[in-house]
């Protein structure tokens, strides 16, 4: 046995074990218990917790808003992540490392800080940004409430949220064009195929494991999403995710069973995704 290599590792395992280990377990053993602030005897009770969730309409409610998120910001992380790859990669020398530092600085921004930001852009009276524009361009007839429509709110908060997320998605995508030999781009162009063919044969098969990197993110980001959201149109029910179902559980209702059970469904959500990207998506291609 390598001493020293379990030594080395020892500081990482438990920095995990603390962080993520020991949390874990809680949560799972929590959510078999009748686990109530007011109460602090805590019984076992079965499934009940998780019977008692998934029964909730205001549960299901944030369940169904966070699959519009979720379609919503993996959609556009992919889109914009891809075409500003493709653009990057095209850039070269000094042009190329100006426009990255511009396309990552949204990444640096916290969920809290670009709520507030949006805010401001999204202000439904003639001091909002979007609504000024539109209206000036005369594009629409009135200052639109945009957070507060049913369908339109949750797409609208989905690609504010994006527009956060997409730098990461640019940065996995752009090193995954990089990694592609040129080789077979100049191959391709003497047995005839255009850029079109090249993108569709070539570049999307060999960006499998980016791709499913980008997807992956983008998944993980929409189910545990809050503080943007709670930022922008507070714990709107018609808005609200499952995580921000779990806070209303844990410190409004105070019943950590029931927010417990909460986690540890979203976390099956999170990671039956998962799977099914990385059978589906994430293949490596042969050059």
């Amino acid at each position: 046995m390598n001493r020293l290599g379990l030594a080395l590792v020892a500081p990482a395992f438990a920095v995990i074990a603390v962080l993520v280990l020991y949390p874990s377990i809680s949560s799972i053993v929590g959510s078999f218990q009748r686990y109530e602030l007011t109460d602090p005897n805590r019984s076992f009770s079965g499934f009940r917790n998780y019977v008692e969730v998934l029964t909730d309409p205001a549960f299901l409610q944030s369940l169904a808003n966070t699959a519009g998120y979720f379609v919503v910001i993996t959609l556009a992380v992919l889109l914009m992540g891809l075409a500003t790859a493709l653009w990057l990669q095209s850039l070269r020398g000094v042009w190329r490392a100006v426009a990255l530092t511009v396309v990552v600085l949204p990444w640096a921004v916290p969920g809290t800080v670009a709520g507030v930001l949006w805010s401001f852009i999204l202000n439904p009276t003639g001091a909002g940004l979007l609504n000024s524009v539109l209206k000036s361009l005369n594009l629409i007839s009135g200052y639109q409430a945009w957070l507060n429509m049913p369908l339109a709110g949750i797409v609208v908060i989905g690609l504010t949220v994006a527009w956060s997320a997409a730098p990461l998605g640019v940065v996995v995508l752009l090193a995954g064009l990089e990694g592609i030999p040129r080789e077979i781009y100049e191959q391709s162009l003497v047995d005839g195929a255009g850029r079109a063919k090249q993108f569709v044969s070539i570049t999307l098969p060999l960006l499998r494991p980016a791709l499913a990197i980008v997807l992956l993110n983008g998944a993980v980001l929409s189910i545990g999403l809050f503080d943007q959201v709670y930022v922008l149109v507070g714990l709107d029910p018609q808005k609200i995710t499952v995580a921000g179902s779990m806070y209303l559980y844990a410190f409004r209702d105070f019943n950590f069973g029931f927010g417990f059970a909460a986690s540890v469904i979203a976390t099956a959500i999170t990671a039956a995704i998962s799977l099914v990207y990385l059978g589906l998506v994430y293949r490596e291609e042969e050059y």
